[in-house]
């Protein structure tokens, strides 16, 4: 999808190469006279304006769900039509000229060839069956057309325009295999970027890049809520049983939070035993308690690990407020401090105080 998307920053190549065409369609046509010239200038015409509109409304398009394979597939396929149909007014043009005896129009021709080519390479790799597909059809017919002339040069001319076309699909392939490694590793990067290695969660640069997505997708919505956990018991347990049950218990809690949370919603570790779960587009502060009872009791279950049943608690304090009001630091900072105030009590089902914060924001603590 980010190679469709990048097929559509050639508008000014396209206006150049269309501008050039004109005028040299129209000299060729006026050179050598009669229906087929002008022909060709027509349909390379028609076709240049149909590439140019095809990338204006593309671009235009600021709502684009550029996310749906769908929508991408159906803009490539407008500008892949587009384009192999000025390819095709193209070669029709340079074959005329090569049917014919002079020269200029000849060179006009081989000028404006490998202008499109070199413009298709340099720019259309990233779609590669469509450049392919459009520097054939734009060379093939006219090195075939100098070939029937049958003369040395014309054959020599004919044997370079293969050569070149055959050294063109080549660097169309090795670009287009360089661009896909180049995307795949900054999708890698930034995956790892934002995700915890560990538990594949939301890092502390993830979670806060996905509380402004959820800012402005429920801008509307009353109320979200933050919710600040982490486990007690969990300091023995690396302890006696090592690092690598610690970690296989903090994995299995991760899946646990991810199965729990609804699509929409937020999970994230940001350091130890630490976590933090944004819950989205809530009506009503009781939403947010019973979301954290909930979210106790599945992480609290039992752990097996290795044949082991192992138990851990958990404490929980959550903040809630409508989402325009308050920034995510001030509710991470309230949800924080209710933690901190039901740990110190030992844990158990209860509510306390809040750090200071707005008048807007609701904090309570549950603990198991």
């Amino acid at each position: 999808m980010e190679l469709v998307a990048a097929s559509f920053t050639t508008l000014v190549p396209a206006a150049i190469m269309s501008s050039i065409f004109a005028a040299v369609g129209i000299y060729c046509a006026l050179e050598i006279g009669g229906y087929l010239p002008w022909m060709a200038v027509a349909a390379g015409m028609a076709s240049s304006v149909g590439r140019l509109g095809v990338i204006v409304a593309y671009r235009r398009q600021t709502e684009l769900r550029r996310e749906d394979r769908d929508v991408s597939a159906a803009w490539q396929f407008r500008l892949g039509i587009s384009t192999l149909s000025f390819a095709g007014a193209l070669a029709l043009l340079g074959a005329i000229c090569f049917a014919q005896s002079a020269p200029i129009p000849q060179m006009l021709a081989t000028s404006m060839l490998f202008g499109f080519c070199s413009g298709a390479v340099a720019r259309g790799y990233v779609r590669p069956r469509i450049c392919s597909a459009a520097v054939t059809l734009a060379a093939a017919p006219i090195a075939l057309t100098a070939a029937l002339d049958g003369g040395v040069g014309r054959l020599m001319l004919a044997a370079m325009f293969l050569a070149f076309l055959a050294g063109s699909l080549e660097t169309i392939r090795y670009a287009y295999r360089r661009e896909r490694e180049q995307i795949a590793l900054r999708n890698e990067m930034t995956l790892v970027a934002r995700h915890d290695p560990l538990t594949s969660l939301a890092n502390r640069f993830g979670l806060r890049e996905a509380f402004d997505e959820v800012v402005r997708n429920h801008g509307e919505v009353p109320m979200v809520a933050v919710h600040c956990l982490d486990l007690d018991r969990f300091k023995p347990v690396n302890d006696r049983f090592g690092h690598p049950v610690g970690d296989a218990l903090l994995r299995q809690l991760a899946a646990r939070i991810a199965a729990t949370v609804r699509d929409g919603d937020i999970a994230a570790r940001i350091g130890g035993d630490e976590f933090i779960v944004v819950q989205a587009g809530i009506a009503r502060a009781e939403e947010a308690q019973i979301f954290a009872r909930r979210l106790v009791r599945v992480i609290s279950a039992p752990y097996s690990i290795d044949g082991r049943s192992i138990e851990v608690g958990v404490s929980l304090g959550y903040a809630t407020s409508p989402p325009m009001s308050v920034s995510l630091d001030t509710l991470i900072k309230a949800a924080d401090a209710t933690l901190y105030h039901v740990k110190r009590a030992g844990g158990g089902i209860g509510s306390s105080a809040p750090a200071p914060a707005p008048a807007s924001t609701i904090s309570k603590a549950v603990g198991w």
